[in-house]
């Protein structure tokens, strides 16, 4: 497949949370270790160069690529973490937003930490956009995690957004992700085992049932606001302001 591959010592199948790729782990003859990233189906390559995203070693026109493999524990994995690696986290973030980029696939087996430091892996589909939307999508998939965006992260981010305007944007990542083909691929994807298509039908159920808070909630103080704007008549009367004519 790749010239480099033949001067592997070792390949070895990876055990990855992916859903979306095979995975091998590489030791290349000069000791360095890779993994080899193979797309279920054949995609495009990605069209950026991304700061601090590990060095692609070799890539071919199918989407299969070599890229240097990272030391560390995923954050599925490594959850709790220390404010140093949620500040490590934030700062990751923020070198890719300043320069106007998105992961566009930032879920928790994509995030691996070691010694306090953090780097984003698996770059297959950065693009341009909102930062809000990519951070609406981290703090979803930390949900599906049970658990939220702490401070420390927006700490190390350097700025913490409007929460409202966070909201608005999760709940239309939400809406899209529930409307979106996944979960249809996934079901009739055989190759996955039983666990992933179980935490896929899990995380199908929690982001229904987030998405059923948020409308309740609104639904509720919107009637609130109703009852509250049901005075007798003189009283509305009495305390409202100027109107045009008076």
């Amino acid at each position: 497949m790749f010239p480099l591959l033949e001067t592997a010592v070792r390949v070895e199948p990876l055990e990855g949370e992916g859903l979306t790729n095979v995975l091998h782990l590489v030791t290349l003859a000069d000791g360095r270790k890779a993994v080899l990233r193979q797309p279920k189906v054949a995609r495009d390559l990605p069209k950026f160069v991304v700061p601090g995203a590990p060095e692609i070693l070799a890539h071919n026109g199918r989407g299969d690529v070599l890229v240097e493999y990272v030391e560390g524990r995923t954050l599925a994995d490594a959850l709790p973490v220390s404010e140093e690696v949620w500040h490590s986290i934030g700062r990751a973030f923020h070198k890719i937003h300043r320069i106007g980029l998105l992961h566009n696939d930032v879920n928790l087996h994509n995030i691996i930490v070691n010694d306090g430091e953090a780097t984003l892996i698996d770059w297959d589909n950065p693009g341009q956009g909102d930062p809000l939307h990519e951070l609406a999508a981290f703090e979803e998939h930390l949900y599906l995690h049970g658990t939220v965006l702490p401070q420390a992260f927006w700490t190390g981010y350097g700025s913490t957004p409007d929460p409202d305007l966070l909201r608005v944007h999760r709940i239309a990542g939400c809406i899209g992700w529930l409307a979106s083909e996944d979960w249809q691929e996934w079901e009739d994807d055989r190759t996955l085992s039983a666990d992933k298509l179980a935490r896929v039908r899990s995380w199908r159920r929690l982001l229904a049932k987030w998405l059923a808070d948020q409308l309740r909630n609104d639904l509720l103080a919107a009637e609130v606001a109703v009852l509250q704007d049901r005075q007798r008549p003189e009283d509305r009367h009495e305390h409202r302001g100027p109107q045009h004519g008076e």
